[in-house]
């Protein structure tokens, strides 16, 4: 029978299955607490399961981020931890708890930590949509195998556009990465990208559209000093310009910044009380894994 607390009432609540989410529901089980877990997609770990190497994890051996979220997720007990397959609607106050609502759920929570992460952002550009699936990924572990031998553009400067970018230059013929300004990635992947004989850089420059008709046969770019575009061939095109918070299930009175994200104090809770934030969802967050994990435990933590 699953643990429950006096009147029905839910220890925490988490809004979120990847890293941070799993790490949560796991501190909180041992600490004896009762929490729920909302996770609207099959499988467990965010953006992390897409990721065949984990890198920033503490492991002793090579491990993907499917097999991280799979031995979290593993380690939960479901006679403590209930799961519910869906997302989170709304989160609302209500006295003295926290109502949580998804389409077929209604639940009180004593706390609520909010760990949805973010969503890959688009480019917003023509083709783009149109393309996505022909051309267009933002996975290159799942879809670097179609684009073997051919040429392909990374679009960002960021960690994730660089890692993206190492995986595509062990089977494309080149990777163009477009960079609108310095690159803000680790000096680790930059240096490596800069060692590889099939990785060029365009700097200063966007993607104002995504070519093709099956499938993309190439982007026009634009210096953004001098307004001056050109079209770079290529059959794949791989945008990693950062995150967008999934936040929309939350009031519309908690604080967030001028990028979406959610702000919180050092303990990581929100203005409104009883709810926290943590990881990707989180103003502040650093980006890591092991940082997920960190603010997770310290969230239930503050919670207990």
């Amino acid at each position: 029978m699953t643990l429950r607390r006096r009147h029905d009432i839910w220890d925490i609540a988490i809004v979120g299955g990847g890293i941070a989410g799993l790490t949560a529901a796991w501190h909180a089980m041992r600490r004896g607490m009762a929490p729920c877990l909302f996770e609207p997609q099959p499988g467990f770990g965010g953006q992390v399961a897409t990721v065949n190497h984990i890198d920033d994890w503490p492991a002793t051996g090579p491990v993907s981020g499917v097999e991280l979220a799979a031995g979290l997720a593993a380690g939960l007990s479901h006679e403590i931890v209930e799961m519910y397959n869906e997302p989170v609607s709304k989160v609302e106050r209500e006295g003295r708890v926290l109502r949580v609502s998804s389409s077929s759920t209604s639940l009180r929570a004593r706390c609520v930590i909010a760990a949805s992460g973010g969503r890959l952002r688009t480019l917003g550009v023509p083709g783009e949509e149109q393309l996505r699936g022909k051309g267009v990924s933002q996975c290159a572990d799942c879809d670097g195998g179609f684009f073997r031998n051919q040429d392909v553009v990374v679009v960002g400067g960021g960690d994730a556009a660089l890692q993206e970018a190492l995986v595509l230059a062990e089977t494309s013929a080149t990777v163009t990465i477009v960079a609108r300004s310095r690159l803000k990635a680790r000096s680790a992947y930059v240096e490596r990208a800069a060692g590889k004989t099939n990785v060029r850089f365009v700097w200063d420059s966007t993607v104002d559209a995504i070519h093709g008709t099956d499938g993309v046969n190439g982007v026009r770019l634009r210096n953004i000093l001098t307004g001056a575009t050109s079209d770079l061939p290529c059959s794949g095109v791989f945008p990693f310009i950062g995150i967008e918070p999934q936040s929309t299930y939350l009031p519309s009175s908690v604080k967030r910044d001028a990028s979406g994200c959610v702000v919180t104090d050092a303990q990581l809770q929100t203005n409104i009380e009883g709810l926290f934030a943590i990881g990707a969802l989180r103003a502040g967050y650093g980006g890591d894994l092991v940082c997920a994990a960190g603010e997770a435990a310290l969230a239930v933590a503050v919670a207990a």
